[in-house]
């Protein structure tokens, strides 16, 4: 064959390739476009089972770090959200100085939609088409602004990864329906996603601050001096002191009786204020704080000095704390009083509020330039909480020994046994009574005794019959061993059984003060735990209603209607 024959022979060869190649190709691409349609994303991310079947930990309990990561056009940075759960099982915000999370519903609903989660329409596998999509990964450095997704991602305990994945935009027409794809991976699907991921700090935790009810609200103090800064020096000014009585009727301490009456609309307001308190934003105190205001000296003492001054809080000489805007005090029916000390404006929104941050940035409470044209809709506050059993009401009597109450309790029992027999032995003797309660244990011609035994008292005495006139009463000296007595001291008679329910009745009244007080000591330790390391931000709306002025608590007293029903006069000028 000659070198032109060779030639054309390779030359038709590769011809014919190149049309089987044409032919074939983008059918043989087309089918592994669609290889994995149906399959599932995670699908080593399953219940942990034992060789029976039966389940040893379900894949959502698995999660032990959820990270949410959006693309915030405004600031031109990724922003990531991240809730975790520590090595004792509790949910915090790494963001937000670790703050108690109220995660497990919130992060077991967001695994529940990520696992199983089927590759339901493949959409293409393109990657310029990411942007349109919105299916740009938010942390990608390389890539333009526009058209980021929001990346979501779970790990375990040891920092495995269990699921990740882009979710973009809402297809048209489908609602539910995202278009999402694997951050490693360029295919983008369509699926259905139950439930949505939230990175509002809100969101994420119980905002309820003091979880107060109005109706446990018993006395509210408005202590409203001021602090001048120039001097550091406290500036008294107007305490002002309401109070609810057991019906649950609003009144003010200062009422001038003569012309005015407590403004009870606004006092309940103030009352149902106070059980609305919802945090806006948290701060971590200082480390130690509550524990070294009292021994902090020198470098240190100014340190922590100048950190509250920067949220309006003060320290004077005696380590007592104050602050700018003055303190309002509230106390519960079950013996906590609370202590609100209201300080600086918190400027800006969004996390600058929530967090003290900037996306991007980092906390710096320190004024900057521009601040003051940023809002400032929000204040920071400190809250402390404490026990004082001098809130409760105790009982009337004094406090009876249980041991000696269960002795009178046990010597009351034998009495009415005792009385029981007299009865019987009387109605057998023509309404005689027995020479002796000996009497009744001796077994007559006929019948059985009595009484089967007569026992000592639980003082190891007899126990006697005593006769007045045609009255009788069976007695007991109890504790003193002698005629008469007071208190835990007093006879127990038969005649006076009364009595011992009134014993009985206070010791009972006791025992609920105790149990009262038990919880009220709980009740102020746990708010101590919780509100000790914050400061919190709230709505500076509330914070108006809860600075009330004199003038806001009082209102012109209502005319007394005449004693004949008839419509009093009007009050007209000059008159």
């Amino acid at each position: 064959m000659n070198e032109f024959a060779k030639t054309g022979t390779v030359v038709g060869a590769a011809v014919v390739l190149t049309l089987l190649a044409l032919a074939t190709g983008p059918r043989a691409s087309r089918l592994d476009l669609y290889e994995d349609e149906g399959q599932e994303f995670f699908p080593t991310w399953r219940d942990k089972t034992d060789k029976d079947g039966k389940v040893e930990q379900r894949a959502s309990d698995m999660v032990a770090e959820l990270e949410v990561v959006e693309f915030r056009d405004a600031a031109g940075a990724a922003y990531p959200f991240v809730v975790k759960r520590d090595d004792k099982g509790r949910w915090t915000i790494p963001s937000h100085g670790n703050y108690p999370a109220d995660a497990k519903d919130r992060v077991g609903k967001a695994a529940a939609m990520l696992i199983g989660l089927k590759k339901d329409t493949v959409v293409g596998d393109a990657k310029g088409d990411h942007a349109r999509y919105n299916l740009v990964d938010p942390l990608d450095a390389s890539a333009d602004s526009k058209g980021r997704g929001t990346k979501i991602t779970m790990k375990d305990s040891a920092g495995n990864e269990l699921a990740s994945l882009l979710v973009g935009k809402e297809v048209d027409g489908k609602l539910g329906t995202y278009y999402v794809r694997h951050p490693k991976q360029k295919r983008v699907y369509r699926v259905k996603l139950d439930g949505e991921l939230s990175t509002k700090f809100a969101d994420w935790i119980e905002t309820d601050l003091l979880k107060a009810s109005s109706w446990d609200i018993a006395k509210i103090t408005f202590d409203n001096y001021s602090i001048d800064e120039q001097r550091g020096q406290i500036v008294p000014g107007d305490k002002l002191v309401v109070g609810k009585d057991d019906a649950g009727k609003w009144s003010f301490a200062g009422v001038d009786a003569t012309k005015e009456e407590s403004n009870e609309e606004q006092l309940r307001e103030i009352g149902d204020t106070l059980g609305q308190i919802k945090i806006v934003g948290v701060r971590s105190k200082p480390e130690g704080l509550t524990a070294r205001l009292e021994r902090a000296n020198g470098i240190e003492a100014q340190m922590l000095a100048q950190s509250l001054a920067q949220k309006g809080f003060f320290l004077d000489r005696s380590g007592k704390l104050f602050s700018n805007e003055g303190d309002l005090l509230f106390e519960t029916k079950k013996g906590v009083r609370y202590t609100l000390r209201f300080g600086e404006l918190v400027l800006g929104e969004g996390d600058e509020v929530t967090s003290g941050t900037v996306v991007g940035g980092k906390e710096d409470d320190k004024p900057k330039e521009g601040d003051a044209k940023k809002a400032a809709n929000n204040r920071y506050l400190m809250v402390t909480a404490e026990f004082d059993e001098a809130l409760l009401t105790k009982p009337a009597g004094a406090k009876l020994p249980k041991e000696q109450l269960d002795k009178r309790s046990e010597a009351r029992t034998q009495i009415e046994l005792i009385q029981k027999a007299v009865e019987a032995f009387r109605a057998k003797n023509e309404n005689k009574l027995p020479e002796s309660l000996a009497k009744l244990t001796e077994k007559p011609a006929e019948g059985d005794a009595f009484l089967a035994e007569l026992k000592k008292d639980p003082w190891g005495e007899d126990y006697r019959l005593v006769v007045t006139g045609e009255t009788y009463a069976v007695v007991s000296h109890a504790e003193d061993k002698a005629e008469g007595g007071e208190g835990m001291g007093a006879d127990v008679r038969s005649d006076r059984l009364p009595f011992e329910d009134e014993l009985r009745k206070i010791t009972t009244a006791w025992e609920e003060f105790d149990r009262k007080v038990e919880e009220g000591r709980k009740e102020a330790d746990k708010l101590t735990k919780r509100f000790g390391p914050w400061y919190y931000v709230i709505d500076q709306s509330l914070f108006g209603k809860l600075k009330p002025k004199r003038a806001d608590l009082v209102k012109p007293k209502s005319a007394t209607p005449p004693a004949d029903g008839s419509t009093p006069p009007p009050n007209l000028p000059g008159k």
